[in-house]
C-alpha cells in the first residue's frame, strides 16, 4: 500500500513532516532507510522522498582538485602566504597578480572573510586551529579520503545519535562529534566511496531540520 502511494506522487511520502511533534518518527525513518541504502540509486531516491533539495551544482560543483603541503609551501616562499597561515598584507598592493588572483583576493575582500584562510591552509598542512569547520574543510582540501563536515551535516549526525537538534553548532559541539562522524562514514563502503553524495543529503536534511533546532549545551 505504501509502495503504491509513493508511485503515485512520484516517490514523495506526503504524510512524511518535519515538524517539532512528528521529526522523530520522520527522522528515525530517513536514517533507518538511508543506513540500509544498498546503491547509489537508493541513496538518490530519498532526496525526493524526503523533501531534499539537491545541491545547485552551479554554485556547488565538485571539486576534483587537492592542494599540497608543497604547494602551500612553494606559496611561502614566493611571499604570498605568511608563516602564520595567513595571505600576506601587502597582496591588496600588488599588482603582478594574476587576473584571477586579483578577482578572488576581492570576493574574499568584499566578503569580510580575510583571515579565514588560515584555517583553511592550516587545514591543508595537518594543523588543526578553532575554526574547525574551515580546518576540516583545508584536509578535505589536501586528501578526498577526509571528508567535508559543515554545521548542517553535523547537526543531521547529531540528530542520528541522539534525536536532538542542535541550531547552532559551536566548536566544541563540533570537537565531540565530528571525529564519531568520521568513522561512521568509513565504516560504511557505499557511503565513503560517494562521500560527495552522503555530504549532500546529510547537509539537506540537517538544513531542512534546523528550525526545530535548540541552542547547544555542553
Amino acid at each position: 500500500m505504501i509502495t503504491k502511494k509513493l508511485r503515485m506522487t512520484g516517490g514523495v511520502d506526503n504524510s512524511l513532516k518535519y515538524t517539532k511533534d512528528s521529526i522523530a518518527g520522520t527522522g528515525k525513518q530517513f536514517f533507518n532507510e538511508l543506513n540500509s541504502s544498498k546503491s547509489v540509486d537508493e541513496i538518490n531516491n530519498l532526496f525526493s522522498k524526503y523533501k531534499l533539495k539537491r545541491k545547485d551544482k552551479n554554485h556547488y560543483p565538485d571539486i576534483k582538485f587537492n592542494i599540497s603541503i608543497d604547494e602551500i609551501e612553494i606559496l611561502k616562499k614566493d611571499g604570498i602566504i605568511t608563516k602564520e597561515n595567513l595571505f600576506n598584507p601587502n597582496l591588496s598592493k600588488n599588482i603582478n597578480l594574476t587576473a584571477l588572483e586579483k578577482i578572488l583576493y576581492s570576493i574574499i575582500w568584499k566578503q569580510g572573510d580575510l583571515k579565514k584562510e588560515k584555517h583553511i591552509i592550516s587545514g591543508i598542512c595537518g594543523i588543526n586551529t578553532e575554526g574547525r569547520i574551515f580546518n576540516q574543510f583545508g584536509r578535505y582540501l589536501s586528501s578526498k579520503d577526509d571528508l567535508i563536515i559543515d554545521q548542517h551535516v553535523l547537526r543531521s549526525f547529531i540528530f542520528y545519535k541522539t534525536e536532538k537538534i542542535i541550531k547552532k553548532i559551536e566548536n566544541m559541539c563540533f570537537k565531540l562529534n565530528s571525529d564519531d562522524y568520521i568513522d561512521w562514514i568509513k565504516k560504511n563502503d557505499l557511503f565513503f566511496n560517494n562521500k560527495d553524495l552522503i555530504d549532500e543529503i546529510m547537509f539537506e536534511f540537517g538544513k531542512k531540520i534546523k528550525p526545530l533546532g535548540t541552542t547547544w549545551k555542553n
